[in-house]
């Protein structure tokens, strides 16, 4: 820590961010700037169950053991680190690296690499890669420890705690991003050649960009933030609704218009204020870890019947995280298919109402949306994995394979593909992440 902040650390809050400008959709985007990281600290790494891939048998064919091995992992994800020096926390997540963060450590990697070692594509040297976590850490830019106390002289309650880490939309775990830097040689070389073709076997591994499987403590999140000064629309995801929604009669397959609206207080909504006063609701996230071959793909949306449908198995692991985590309902797909006969998943309620609502049958397509990160036609009919497996394919976006059923069939549900070169990532070579541009040589 730097100076005399360290002591200003251990008697008051931390320090906001400044908002950017909303959307249209009432969301906003702001990178947690470097002199913010130097009091978030290093990202956490995220904590791996090394147990699940063995598990995924069951997974595929039990609904039930799939929505609690998520459930864990969003216990996990939302985990509270405390910040340096501080009594303060933030959820784990929150610590995790933007396209920001990722800029300036891989300039400060690249400045490590001799120019021939950069023409050879050789990879970083041992330790560079956590000198460059450690720099990134304790870097402040111009900020000096004066602003920095007075940043934090400002801060009143948890609002101003949380906000500290901005509302970016997308985040990186160390080990993605890691990854990223191990084998920035591949993925440079990776844009500079045709796409790779669609058929190849299966035994082959993932992530041709990458030169192999991305690891196990890969994960990423995606947010949806709406100001607070607003209402927050309410989506219907009750079975009825969804059944609509999933066979078109509804907004064409979408999720349209709200049904309700609502204003949830910090106490039930994760909250943050920024640096100049405003104020943003997290309505969503995804969470998508690679604990699997393929990846886990959950979802979490905000609630205002939280313990009704998707949020009603909810562990105790989770209410244990206090207030807003409560009100957040979760689905969850691992694979492209359904292997439950069972269409209620064995769930009683509402849940298993709602689960038999998006249930195809054994063998049909899986179903996971979220009515606040997918927007237009179709989108409440997708599953996450099938429109993901076109990740890092040039020419093929989301918006293609929702609008072409002949060549993505089920709204791009069904696997198509039998190669995937970024795994999955989208974030590897499509806006605005561009994640291979930063690792691009001339």
């Amino acid at each position: 820590m730097r100076g005399a902040l360290g002591a200003c650390l251990a008697l008051a809050a931390v320090a906001a961010c400044a908002a950017p400008a909303a959307d249209e959709g009432g969301e906003a985007s702001g990178a947690l700037r470097p002199a913010e990281r130097t009091l978030v600290g290093r990202a956490a790494p995220y904590p791996a169950d090394a147990t699940l891939a063995a598990r995924e048998p069951e997974l595929h064919r039990s609904i039930a053991a799939r929505r609690q091995a998520a459930w864990d992992i969003v216990a996990r994800v939302l985990a509270p680190v405390a910040i340096p020096a501080s009594t303060r926390t933030v959820p784990l997540f929150r610590t995790w690296y933007g396209k920001d963060d990722v800029e300036r450590m891989f300039g400060r990697l690249r400045g490590t690499l001799a120019p021939d070692a950069i023409a050879a594509h050789r990879a970083p040297p041992s330790g560079a890669i956590e000198d460059a976590f450690a720099w990134n850490a304790s870097f402040a830019g111009a900020w000096t420890d004066e602003d920095l106390a007075a940043r934090l002289a400002t801060m009143k309650d948890g609002a101003d705690v949380q906000g500290l880490a901005g509302n970016a939309r997308v985040a990186y775990s160390p080990g993605l991003v890691g990854h990223l830097f191990r084998r920035w040689a591949d993925v440079d070389a990776c844009q500079k050649r045709p796409a790779p073709e669609a058929d190849v076997p299966r035994e082959a591994p993932n992530a041709s960009c990458f030169g192999e499987e991305t690891p196990i403590d890969a994960a990423l999140v995606k947010a949806s933030w709406w100001r607070a000064d607003a209402p927050l629309p309410v989506h219907d995801t009750s079975a009825s609704a969804l059944t609509a929604r999933r066979t078109g009669t509804r907004d064409e397959g979408g999720w349209g218009v709200a049904e309700r609206q609502a204003s949830p207080g910090p106490d039930s909504i994760y909250t943050v204020r920024m640096s100049e006063g405003a104020s943003f609701r997290l309505s969503a996230l995804h969470v998508v870890t690679k604990e699997l071959r393929d990846w886990v793909w959950i979802t979490l949306w905000w609630s205002d019947r939280p313990d009704e449908g998707f949020g009603q198995d909810r562990p105790e692991a989770v209410r244990r995280l206090g207030g807003p985590w409560s009100h957040y309902a979760m689905s969850v797909v691992t694979a492209y298919d359904e292997g439950d006969p069972d269409p209620r998943g064995g769930q009683k309620g509402s849940l298993g109402d709602a689960l038999a609502a998006v249930h195809e049958g054994r063998g049909g397509p899986t179903w996971t949306s979220n009515p606040y990160l997918e927007r237009g036609a179709h989108n409440a009919q997708t599953n996450c994995i099938g429109c993901h497996q076109h990740g890092g394919v040039r020419g093929v976006t989301s918006e293609r394979v929702l609008a072409d059923e002949a060549a993505f069939p089920a709204a791009g549900r069904t696997r198509v593909r039998k190669n995937f070169p970024a795994d999955y990532l989208f974030a590897l070579e499509s806006a605005p992440e561009r994640l291979a541009r930063i690792v691009q040589t001339p």
